[in-house]
C-alpha cells in the first residue's frame, strides 16, 4: 500500500489542526458570496448581516469566528461537509444539510425568494401550477428552503448556474424564463449591474424561511453551541438584528454603487 504513509500524515495533520483550532478558540467559517445584504464578498473579504452577527454571537460563547471568501457557494458546504471549514455562517435548514452540519437554533436571520424576469415578460405567478415546464435559474448548491426547492423541482426546469450574475445573463440572454433568488439579494444585483429598466420582480414571493449558522459536526467548534444558542435567545437580538441590517445593507452599496449609465447586457 504506497499511499498509506501519506494518508497517516494527513490524518494526524487534520487532527493537529482540530486540536489547535480547539485549543485557540479560533472558528473557520464561509458564506455565500452574493447573498447581500446578508452575506457578500468584496475584495477578499465577507461581509453581511449574517457574518455580523455570528461573529458576536460566537464572541459572546468565548470563541472567535473568521468568515472566509472560499469562492463559490457550493464549494462552501463542500468545505464544511468534509470538515475543513468549521461553520456555514447563513443558510437555510434542509435534511442534505443536517447529515454533516448541527443547525443552531434559533435563526441568525431571515430570507424571502421571489422571481425575477425581463421586462417584456407576460409571466404571471400565482400558484406553483404557472411555472409548468419554464426554465428557472436557481444558483448551484442554493436552497430557497426545503418547500420552495421542492416545488421548483416539481413544476419548473432548473438550470442551475455557478452565481446568481450568470444567471443574470442568462435571463437578459433569453435562456431563461425567470431567476430564483432572495429578493433583496436581487435586487441589489440589479441595482449594481445597471439592470432595472431591463428586469423587474414579481411581486408574489415563492416564500420565506430562516436562515442559520451551522457548524460541521465533527468541528471542535460544536463546543460553543450552549454558548452561541444563548446570544440569540436574548430579547435584545430582534433589535440588535434590524440595525446589523440597516447597517450592511447601507455598506453594500456604498461597496457595489449603481453605474453612472446603464450597462446591462447578457
Amino acid at each position: 500500500m504506497p499511499h498509506r504513509p501519506s494518508l497517516v500524515l494527513l490524518g494526524l495533520a487534520a487532527a493537529l489542526a482540530a486540536g489547535s483550532a480547539a485549543a485557540d478558540r479560533t472558528v473557520r467559517g464561509c458564506a455565500h458570496p452574493a447573498a447581500q445584504p446578508m452575506s457578500w464578498a468584496h475584495q477578499g473579504q465577507l461581509h453581511g448581516v449574517c457574518v455580523e452577527a455570528a461573529k458576536r454571537a460566537f464572541a459572546a460563547a468565548g470563541w472567535t469566528l473568521r468568515v472566509d471568501d472560499v469562492g463559490p457557494w457550493s464549494r462552501c458546504q463542500a468545505l464544511v461537509e468534509r470538515g475543513q471549514v468549521d461553520a456555514i455562517v447563513c443558510a437555510f435548514d434542509t435534511p442534505r444539510r443536517r447529515e454533516y452540519a448541527a443547525v443552531v437554533e434559533p435563526a441568525l436571520a431571515r430570507n424571502e425568494a421571489a422571481l425575477f424576469v425581463r421586462r417584456d415578460s407576460r409571466l404571471r405567478f400565482e400558484q406553483w401550477s404557472d411555472l409548468s415546464g419554464l426554465r428557472i435559474g436557481v444558483g448551484h448548491g442554493v436552497s430557497l428552503g426545503s418547500e420552495v426547492d421542492r416545488q421548483l423541482a416539481r413544476h419548473a426546469r432548473v438550470d442551475n448556474a455557478l452565481s446568481e450574475t450568470m444567471n443574470l445573463r442568462k435571463l437578459l440572454a433569453g435562456r431563461l424564463d425567470a431567476l430564483a433568488t432572495a429578493r433583496e439579494a436581487g435586487e441589489q444585483m440589479l441595482r449594481a449591474h445597471g439592470c432595472e429598466q431591463q428586469v423587474r420582480v414579481l411581486p408574489r414571493t415563492l416564500g420565506g424561511a430562516p436562515l442559520y449558522l451551522q457548524i460541521a459536526r465533527q468541528s471542535p467548534a460544536v463546543a460553543a453551541l450552549a454558548g452561541v444558542r444563548g446570544y440569540l435567545q436574548r430579547p435584545e437580538y430582534a433589535a440588535e438584528l434590524q440595525q446589523l441590517h440597516a447597517q450592511q445593507a447601507e455598506l453594500y452599496r456604498r461597496q457595489n454603487p449603481a453605474p453612472l449609465q446603464t450597462s446591462c447586457k447578457p
